[in-house]
């Protein structure tokens, strides 16, 4: 076994003996700079391998914290208002006016774009020039029914009956209508051949497409004698 090789340390003692023989020969002002250069040296790398990763690190972990902070609060907040909707009353009912004023705009929207009567020209005025183009038939009658208010949708109904649930001291009140539109209405009654009414109610159809049909008969008294149709019907008729 081969005995380890000392250690040499002469050079390193005659290094440092030089080094402080310098140190020893400046003067205590000098001394006093390199000291505190040295030690700026230090505080120096102290803050860059110490003190700035920890406060990295403490930033993130701050933020993190605020984040997780602010989700806890915004789920909080919609577990309330869902909570509150689903048990209370008034969120339900609020809930349902909501939809009916969708519901209500969305059927007034529809209704304005279906066939409505002009304003220059009344349902009877159109029945009757359509039938002239009909040389077959006969016009034996045609009245005009009271004009019918346009009920309010389904959804408003309902609506409206939890409000009146929810308020019971307040009286029922009876749903109101569409503002500023009505079913016009018209009974008619012509005389002529099977084929011509047909053609007149196809006529019909594709004229006026927002037509609406009410009672409807069709009948003939005798052998010889052509079928009677009696019919009622209806067009939206929008205020201006």
């Amino acid at each position: 076994m081969k005995a380890s090789t000392p250690i040499n340390l002469a050079p390193l003692r005659a290094r440092w003996d030089r080094q402080a023989r310098r140190i020893d020969a400046l003067s205590l002002r000098e001394r006093a700079f390199i000291f505190l250069c040295i030690a700026a040296v230090l505080a120096a790398l102290f803050d860059s391998q110490v003190l700035t990763p920890l406060s990295a690190r403490d930033k993130q972990r701050a933020e993190a914290q605020a984040r997780q902070a602010a989700e806890v609060t915004q789920l909080r907040e919609q577990f309330v208002a869902a909570s509150s909707n689903v048990n209370d009353p008034a969120g339900q009912l609020r809930n349902q006016l909501d939809a009916a004023r969708a519901e209500r705009l969305r059927l007034e929207a529809e209704l304005r774009k279906a066939g409505s009567v002009s304003g220059g020209e009344g349902l009877s005025a159109v029945l009757q020039r359509l039938l002239a183009q009909q040389p077959g038939l006969v016009l034996e009658r045609l009245a005009l029914l009271d004009d019918t208010p346009v009920a309010m949708p389904s959804v408003v109904a309902s609506a409206a009956n939890a409000a009146n649930a929810a308020n019971a001291s307040s009286p029922a009140a009876m749903l109101p209508s569409m503002p500023g539109m009505s079913w016009q209405g018209v009974e008619l009654q012509v005389l002529g051949r099977y084929g011509d009414i047909q053609r007149y109610l196809q006529t019909l159809e594709r004229e006026l497409p927002g037509l609406r049909w009410g009672d409807m008969h069709l009948s003939a008294s005798g052998t010889n004698e052509p079928p009677r149709l009696r019919a009622q019907l209806f067009l939206l008729k929008v205020q201006p």
